[in-house]
């Protein structure tokens, strides 16, 4: 009988996709690959794959009742409970299916880590630990969909999981160690943004996917999804032959795993493909050669071959070639053909030649981008400031994960740093920890059946924090009023250069551009790096002025971000001489922009003003920053390095 879920699609009716669908058999054969990184827009059937798999993974063999699954044949892995109770004694064998367990991206840090038992405590006085969704998955499968976008203190958990296979918890007068070894999942958009580069190594494997182009295709999938809706235990009937198939051809593969031979020309060819490709670290060789043999022993081969490491090196090395933002992370095929085909099994490993260097591909080229961001062109200048913010900290409650700017949030979520008494009308965040040592002192007063008594007024809540990230549009006056193209490209090289500040600090970025006779969005806020480096190649300047239209285009553009993720601290940075000639439905258009500037304050969004007259203070530009209730900056070298220290600058303040 097929290992599978009820009413879960079928592993083998998925159409299509057929690097996807190894990259997940590999990880069921070897665990030690590493799991496996799905990137690709929205609807592709990424998480829908990940699902399919998971019933038709093999039955382990664990210590009966124990709740993390300890392998008994491990016994340095066990679990303190396990070690203590089968000290002497050979524990008893169960089988089971390894856990298929989602990790959402709203969940706790209690939640994914373990915490104090409540209940327990309270009834019995004594401390035990409530083990979390690292037990849960420990030898089976951690999914998470929307990776990266999972916040910053759950992956640093993961991180650290994930090095060590074991989950340390020391918190609220518990002290715990358990097994934490599992394959990780993750799904992602990359049009939703990054994931940090430390988890992104963790992946043993990435596949990028796309939609079918093929019409044919598309009609099976849609032929397929349909007769699934409709009538889900006949269609999962009409596969069950294709379910037990494919669960044979893992059960078989993990028995020839062992004994399928890698031999040592093919591990220096392995070390060679990462040198030359320019690699850092170890992980990648590890990684192809467990790959590489789990695909000999999927197709039946007795021993690994160059062709194994050639269709596996495209998944294991792709996520690891980027250095920086905005360089081109298409994987070089020719050039790994290339190397496999020069390969004679000499014993050496090439060194890594500066002539592998990526190379401008011409003006809009990935080292002609880098180049700008940090060409030295001119010294930060004098920063005039004036119309400060009225508040120098964000007091708002907010929810959300980001690097720049810490918040105290109420949802449950974030870095518990100390408690308080709950807040009249608010649902407490319960820190037992305080909440005990605030009723120990009238233990003897109180009578009752519970070991620790507590009375309402004992009650503390935790306080946490978290980062909360930045929404940040620049509106840029890109009209004939920007004078000469030296100062549009400064321009350009302050937002690329704040785009890559972005990108390491997980910040969403927009760029709204007003010339002629509207405003234009030219990219919506994204923390992509790829999509922010396709919309800033080609940046149009000339015609009228219509800054009136910039501003309100921009604020409209920040409303629809709040709407959609209500943490999100909105900055508008407008760069501008102040100066309007165009109006909105033929008002004039200085008149029409101070307006627009006062709606910025009505907003409440933060502001800064950066004035680009290169003559002297503008007073329409100082005006216009007032109005809005934001920072005005003049510089006195017009240069894309000052201002973007002059934005940087204000960002970290806040």
């Amino acid at each position: 009988m097929p290992r599978r879920q009820p009413h879960v699609f079928p592993f083998s009716a998925l159409v299509g996709q057929e690097t996807l669908k190894t990259a997940l058999l590999l990880n069921a054969i070897d665990p030690r690959v590493g799991g496996v990184l799905i990137r690709g827009e929205k609807g592709t059937a990424k998480s829908t794959a990940v699902r399919a798999l998971a019933g038709l993974l093999p039955e382990i063999a664990v210590v009966e009742g124990c709740r993390f699954g300890c392998d008994p044949a491990d016994r340095r892995s066990w679990c303190e409970e396990c070690a203590e109770a089968y000290r002497k004694d050979p524990a008893p064998v169960a089988k089971r299916r390894p856990r298929f367990v989602d990790l959402p991206v709203s969940a706790t840090e209690d939640r994914l880590v373990g915490t104090l038992d409540l209940e327990h405590a309270l009834k019995h006085g004594e401390r035990r630990f409530d083990a979390g969704l690292l037990a849960d998955a420990n030898r089976g499968v951690l999914y998470v969909d929307e990776v990266n976008l999972l916040e910053d203190h759950l992956v640093d958990t993961l991180l650290d999981s994930a090095a060590m296979g074991v989950n340390v918890v020391e918190r609220e007068g518990v002290a715990f160690s358990h097994p934490a070894r599992f394959i990780l999942v993750g799904t992602m958009n990359p049009e939703e943004g990054e994931v940090r580069p430390q988890l992104l190594d963790r992946f043993g494997l990435c596949v990028d996917v796309e939609g079918l182009a093929s019409a044919a295709e598309r009609v099976e999938v849609i032929r397929r999804r349909t007769a699934f809706e409709d009538d889900p235990d006949g269609f999962l009937r009409e596969w069950q032959p294709g379910e037990s198939g494919v669960a044979e051809r893992i059960d078989s593969a993990q028995e020839r795993l062992r004994d399928t031979e890698m031999p040592d020309d093919l591990l220096f060819l392995i070390a060679t493909i990462s040198a030359e490709m320019g690699v850092d670290g170890h992980r990648s060789d590890l990684v192809m050669a467990r790959a590489a043999t789990a695909l000999a022993a999927l197709e039946a081969s007795p021993c690994v071959t160059p062709e194994h490491v050639r269709t596996i090196a495209p998944l294991v090395l792709a996520h690891r070639l980027r250095r920086r933002p905005f360089e081109e992370t298409t994987f070089d095929a020719a050039r790994l053909d290339s190397i496999v085909g020069s390969s004679d099994g000499e014993e050496g490993v090439a060194e890594r030649p500066g002539a592998q260097k990526n190379t401008p591909g011409g003006e809009g080229g990935t080292a002609a981008l880098v180049a700008l961001v940090h060409s030295g062109d001119g010294a930060g200048g004098d920063a005039d400031t004036s119309a400060r913010l009225d508040a120098d900290l964000d007091r708002l409650r907010r929810r959300g994960s980001g690097r720049r700017q810490e918040t105290r949030s109420d949802d449950g979520r974030g870095r518990y740093v100390r408690a308080e008494p709950p807040r009249a009308g608010a649902k407490p965040d319960l820190a037992l920890d305080a909440t005990i040592r605030a009723a120990a002192p009238y233990q003897q007063e109180r009578a009752g059946e519970m070991a620790v008594r507590i009375e309402p007024q004992d009650i503390r809540s935790k306080v946490r924090k978290r980062r909360v990230g930045a929404s940040i549009v620049f509106c840029v006056d890109a009209s004939g009023s920007m004078g000469a193209s030296t100062r549009m490209e400064a321009t350009k090289s302050a937002i690329l250069d704040l785009l890559v500040d972005a990108y390491q600090r997980r910040d969403r970025v927009g760029l709204v551009s007003f010339r002629g006779e509207s405003a234009d969005v030219l990219l919506a806020p994204t923390g992509s790096v790829e999509l922010a480096q396709l919309k800033l190649r080609d940046l149009a300047t000339g015609g009228a002025t219509p800054l009136a239209h910039g501003i309100i285009r921009s604020l409209e553009v920040l409303s629809a971000e709040t709407r959609r993720n209500d943490s999100t601290v909105p900055w508008l940075v407008l760069v501008t001489d102040g100066r309007a000639n165009v109006g909105i439905g033929g008002g004039l258009g200085s008149e029409d922009a101070r307006a627009a500037a006062a709606k910025v304050r009505e907003s409440r969004v933060h502001s800064m003003l950066i004035d680009t007259n290169g003559a002297g203070a503008s007073g329409a530009a100082r005006e216009l920053a007032r109005l809005a209730g934001g920072d005005y900056v003049r510089l006195g070298t017009f240069a894309g390095t000052s201002i973007a220290g002059a934005v940087r600058e204000r960002l970290e303040a806040l």
